[in-house]
């Protein structure tokens, strides 16, 4: 009765033992025949003398900076897509031109530009806000005059010429209040003409500032009590 293959496991491990010895044997006598080493060694050489030759340098190199290239051709043709953040990055000057008024009442007067007494500025006259400028003098406060101690009046043609003039604190609080009430129009309404001073966030900072310290400058509004009432408000998000 012949023997199973699990009766002599050691069959596939002697056939396997005896192949690879076999390989070895003729990988041993192949390296002892005459001109092999020889032969190794010119190949080696060949292959390196290849890479020394300026011409395979050359291109060797050429193909790493054309792949560098392509790569960094591809990434600006087609960049991230960050459509979200860019979004939030567009302010009301975005598609705007800007139009100057220059740095003197010569330039201001050739530019077509009018002197408004409620932003004591030069302004283009598209961003002129007449019902604002009325709204404004209607308080009585805004007269100005020439000297400090508030003698000399001066019109309204003379104070744009003059560098400065004086008025009063109260002048000062009614052009913070209307100019804040003249922002919020343009904004709400969405005019797409604005002056370069409801739009700079230094001018409101200032004058929220300039509002909080003269509440130092009175009684203590700390002891005085107000009510307030709690309301329920919505929010209004672009689409």
């Amino acid at each position: 009765m012949p023997a199973s293959q699990e009766e002599e496991p050691f069959l596939e491990k002697h056939n396997l033992t005896s192949a690879n010895a076999s390989t070895s044997e003729a990988q041993k006598n192949r390296r002892q025949t005459p001109g092999w080493k020889s032969y190794s060694f010119a190949s080696r050489t060949m292959i390196a003398a290849s890479f020394k030759h300026p011409l395979m340098v050359f291109l060797a190199t050429s193909t790493v900076w054309l792949a560098i290239i392509l790569l960094f051709l591809g990434y600006h043709r087609n960049p991230p897509q960050h459509r979200k953040a860019s979004e939030h990055n567009h302010t009301i000057k975005t598609a705007s031109h800007f139009m100057s008024c220059g740095r003197t009442v010569e330039e201001s007067v050739r530019l077509g530009c009018k002197y408004d007494i409620l932003s004591n500025h030069w302004v283009p006259a598209p961003c002129v806000d007449q019902p604002a400028v009325e709204l404004y003098q209607a308080d009585g406060s805004w007269y100005g005059y020439a000297d400090e101690n508030r003698t000399q009046l001066v019109d309204i043609e003379t104070m744009g010429t003059m560098g400065l003039y004086y008025t009063n604190m109260r002048d000062h609080i009614i052009h913070c209040a209307v100019l804040w009430k003249k922002q919020f129009r343009a904004f709400y309404e969405e005019r797409g003409v604005y002056d370069s001073l409801i739009l700079d966030p230094k001018h409101t900072d200032h004058c929220a500032d300039f509002l909080i310290d003269m509440t130092d400058k009175g009684p203590d509004f700390r002891q005085i009590p107000i009510k307030v009432e709690v309301g329920h408000a919505g929010c209004w998000i672009r689409d």
